[in-house]
C-alpha cells in the first residue's frame, strides 16, 4: 500500500482530518479539485520525481499538464504528498528544492529515497513546515475524497464536486469547442409529500428518484444533488436536442415509477453552454427554464431561450 503524510491530526478521526485539510486551503473548492482529480496517483507522482521510469503516456501527460497549468501543477503534487497547500508562487521552487534534497539523501545513503520520504524529511527537518507528521494510507485519502464529494443521503455527487466538473467542461469547450448541457431537476410539490407522509418518506423518495435519474444517464454524465429536492445533471458532449431527449426520459421514468397513492413528478430546465457565459450564468439559465416548467403546469421539460418572456 502506498503511503502519504499528514500533519499532527489523529488519523482515526476523519472529521478532524477533513477540517484540518480544509482550514489549510485558500478556498474550499481547492480541496475538492485536488483530491478528486484521478490523474494525480502515487505512481504518476513517483515517475515525475524519478522514483521510477515514466511511460511515454505519462511523459506526454506530464508535459501537457505543465503547459496547461504551469505552477499550479506543483501545488497539486505537493498537496498529494503532504496534504499541505503552498502558494503557487513558491510551489515550483519548493518542489525543485525537494528534488535536490532527495538527490542528496540518495547520495549519502547509497540507495534510492522515495519522493514521499524526501518531502517529509525536507518539510519537517529543513523547512519546519510540518510538525509531528503521521502516516495515513492511500485508501484513507480515497475515503476523504468520497466524504467531500458525495451527498450522504442519495450517494450522488454534491454541488461542490459538480461545480468543479462544470468548470472542467468550460475549459474543455475553450480548447476543443465541445458542447455540453445542464439539466436542473426539481421535484414537484415535494413539501406536500413531506407534510403528508413525513420526512422519512420524503428521504425515501429522494433516494429512489436519484436511482431513477442515474438509470436514464450515460456513463459520462454527472448527476449531483443540488440542494433539497433539486438535482443537477451535467451532460458532456451534448447538444440541446439530445439533452431534451435525456430530460424527457428522466421525467417519464419518474412519472411512471411511483404509485397512484404517492404520485411523484419532476419539472426540468435545460441550458446549453454557448461559449460566452460563466458557470453562474449557465446555472441561472437552467433555473430560469425550470421556473417556466413550474409556471406552465409542472411535470414538463423546458429548454432555456433568451426569447422566453419574463415571469
Amino acid at each position: 500500500m502506498s503511503t502519504f503524510y499528514s500533519w499532527d491530526t489523529p488519523s482515526s478521526n476523519r472529521k478532524k482530518v477533513l477540517a484540518a485539510m480544509k482550514s489549510d486551503l485558500s478556498n474550499e473548492n481547492k480541496l475538492f479539485e485536488i483530491i478528486n482529480n484521478k490523474i494525480f496517483t502515487f505512481e504518476f507522482i513517483s515517475g515525475i520525481a524519478g522514483d521510477k521510469s515514466m511511460t511515454p503516456e505519462e511523459k506526454e501527460l506530464y508535459d501537457s499538464l505543465l503547459k496547461e497549468t504551469g505552477g499550479d501543477l506543483y501545488v497539486k503534487l505537493l498537496f498529494y504528498i503532504c496534504h499541505k497547500v503552498f502558494d503557487i508562487r513558491e510551489a515550483k521552487t519548493l518542489w525543485n528544492e525537494i528534488i535536490e534534497h532527495k538527490a542528496n539523501l540518495c547520495r549519502v545513503l547509497g540507495r534510492n529515497v522515495e519522493i514521499t520520504v524526501a518531502t517529509l524529511d525536507y518539510l519537517t527537518n529543513i523547512r519546519s513546515e510540518i510538525q509531528h507528521p503521521k502516516l495515513i494510507g492511500e485508501s484513507f485519502i480515497g475515503k476523504i475524497a468520497e466524504m467531500t464529494s458525495v451527498d450522504l443521503l442519495t450517494k450522488l455527487y454534491n454541488r461542490q464536486y459538480l461545480f468543479i466538473k462544470i468548470e472542467e467542461e468550460i475549459s474543455r469547450f475553450k480548447r476543443y469547442r465541445t458542447i455540453f448541457s445542464l439539466l436542473l431537476i426539481d421535484i414537484d410539490d415535494f413539501k406536500r409529500i413531506n407534510d403528508r407522509y413525513g420526512h422519512q418518506k420524503g428521504d425515501e423518495v429522494l433516494v429512489r428518484l436519484s436511482n431513477l435519474i442515474n438509470l436514464s444517464l450515460r456513463d459520462l454524465d454527472v448527476c449531483a444533488r443540488f440542494g433539497g429536492e433539486e438535482f443537477m445533471v451535467l451532460l458532456p458532449h451534448t447538444r440541446v436536442h439530445l439533452a431534451k431527449e435525456i430530460a424527457g426520459r428522466i421525467r417519464e421514468s419518474i412519472e411512471t415509477s411511483f404509485s397512484d397513492q404517492l404520485k411523484v413528478t419532476v419539472s426540468i430546465g435545460i441550458s446549453t453552454y454557448s461559449g460566452t457565459m460563466t458557470k453562474t450564468e449557465l446555472i441561472k439559465n437552467a433555473d430560469d427554464a425550470l421556473y417556466i416548467s413550474k409556471h406552465e403546469g409542472k411535470n414538463r421539460v423546458t429548454v432555456f431561450s433568451r426569447k422566453q418572456p419574463a415571469l
